[in-house]
């Protein structure tokens, strides 16, 4: 099956984009609202928040307890351990 024209060239943007997203959470620090990223990045709304919804739903953010803002997630964290601490080791 192959993909639609353009699907795979609009990839690269789609993950710089979720990665700015997750840079401008973690620079911010808990709490940061859709409203203050969309006016951080240059990006829509729709953008923002479409990305937002599914870094929640894959646990890359999370909501903060109030419901007003967002997080970093437990994903996030897991892939900032280092090797000593998750048990692998490197190279």
């Amino acid at each position: 099956m192959s993909e639609p024209d353009g699907y795979l060239a609009r990839q690269p943007a789609a993950v710089d984009s979720a990665f700015a997203v997750l840079e401008a959470v973690a620079e911010h620090g808990p709490g940061i609202t859709g409203r203050q990223l969309v006016e951080r990045l240059s990006m829509s709304k729709a953008t923002v928040y479409r990305i937002l919804k599914h870094l929640v739903e894959q646990e890359y953010l999370v909501r903060t307890p109030d419901l007003k803002g967002f997080m970093l997630g437990r994903r996030v964290l897991a892939l900032a351990r280092s090797p000593e601490q998750s048990g692998c080791s490197a190279g």
